[in-house]
């Protein structure tokens, strides 16, 4: 059997895959990178529990599970990497326990969140990227590497409303291999970090765009200012621009002052022209905890629950004394921590050495359910793609739960 499903590895949501159900598993057969294609052919989930290593009934591993929680007085329910439903039964758990919750892509969203915070924020969607943008300028290190199929999506797209063929595409950093291949047949101008930072290339680039006459007179040399130039021209002259960035691909010790100089550059561009942000990020349910969490509580991030009550105080793993992890895309393991530790997964990373293992689901795989975009503007709907009897994280978490 052959479906047409939305692939839930990466925050594209790309819902154009073909991917084949067979005996021997999942292929992806059309539309494929290489995250759908290491994603859907992972080998089906794990369907026993455990307790310290031993396998156990489902029914006493959910109980043991709640045991642990209750008896935790600063637990901690991480990673979070699951559909909406699933990050809905986390908060209540979490209402139910005092928990504190934190997702794995939390660092990344909250150098997005302190930007938009102080700045203001001009954004687009992946929509008007493919739809309008004839220029766009990436800022980053390999910017689109965890999210492999946005060029060819939104760049180079089949169809597109307004946007034409070629568009004027500009780099401050160092594209991948894969995307300089990926932007041929574009016009292409990049301005590689040579020691002086991506942080000092976007100022100089503002100062540029702002002020031309400062350009001339600048001490820089010369292929530098050349390729500024270039840049300046490009920006300047475009239609509908988008600044695209992805927290992960910043180098991080500069990334909240990239993030911020980013905000101010589209302050100052939408003065004369149009031109819109769209950060790349959010992997593995990172998007949808954002919407759920500000949703159910006012809160984006840092989640803390006190009295049943919710605050934005902050989480520290280690004054944890108890750890729920989730883990539905990935192999990803739970951090260690000295502290009682309980593994939702389809998979096995760390449950040798958890107190508890509880056999999940991959959403979009083993369950249906929803995810949100990386453009947080739409969600969409996941497939149930084969039934191996594994339920969906938000089915174990309300076993939990019940049993408090």
């Amino acid at each position: 059997m052959t479906a047409t499903v939305t692939c839930p590895f990466c925050s594209l949501l790309c819902d154009d895959l073909s991917v084949r159900a067979s005996g021997s598993g999942l292929t992806v057969s059309a539309n494929a990178c290489q995250r759908a294609r290491q994603g859907f052919g992972l080998p089906a989930p794990a369907t026993e529990a455990r307790i310290a290593g031993v396998v156990a009934p489902l029914e006493r591993a959910v109980t043991r599970a709640a045991q642990l929680l209750q008896k935790s007085r600063k637990a901690l329910l991480g990673g979070l990497g699951t559909d909406v439903n699933g990050l809905r039964a986390a908060l209540r758990l979490a209402e139910r326990t005092d928990a504190a919750l934190w997702h794995e892509q939390e660092p990344y969203a909250r150098q997005n969140l302190k930007a938009l915070q102080s700045r203001g924020g001009i954004m687009t969607t992946l929509g008007e990227v493919k739809n309008r943008a004839d220029t766009v300028l990436f800022i980053g290190n390999n910017v689109t590497d965890n999210h492999p199929r946005f060029i060819e999506r939104c760049i180079n797209p089949a169809h597109a409303l307004f946007a034409g063929k070629h568009r004027k595409l500009g780099y401050l950093g160092k594209p991948g291999r894969t995307e300089l291949a990926d932007c041929e047949g574009h016009e292409l101008v990049t301005l590689t970090d040579q020691g002086n930072g991506l942080a000092n290339h976007l100022a100089l680039l503002r100062a540029a765009l702002t002020q031309p006459q400062w350009l001339a007179a600048a001490e820089l040399p010369a292929p530098k200012r050349n390729k500024l130039k270039q840049l300046v021209d490009m920006v300047g002259n475009a239609q509908y621009g988008a600044l695209v960035w992805s927290p992960a691909a910043l180098p991080q010790d500069q990334a909240d002052l990239i993030i911020h100089a980013c905000l101010d550059l589209l302050r100052d561009l939408n003065v004369k022209q149009r031109f819109a942000g769209l950060s790349l990020g959010g992997n593995n349910g990172g998007v949808s905890w954002q919407s759920v969490a500000t949703w159910q509580t006012g809160f984006p991030a840092g989640v803390n629950f006190t009295n049943g009550r919710p605050s934005a105080n902050g989480v520290q793993a280690a004054d944890a004394d108890c750890l729920l992890w989730v883990s539905g895309f990935n192999r990803q393991p739970p951090p260690a921590l000295a502290v009682p530790t309980i593994i939702l997964s389809p998979h096995q990373a760390g449950a040798s050495a958890a107190d508890v293992y509880l056999p999940t689901g991959v959403p979009g795989i083993d369950h249906g359910g929803n995810l949100f975009r990386t453009d947080g503007v739409i969600a969409l709907p996941l497939q149930k793609l084969r039934d191996r009897g594994a339920p969906s994280a938000a089915e174990v978490i309300e076993q939990i739960v019940e049993r408090l």
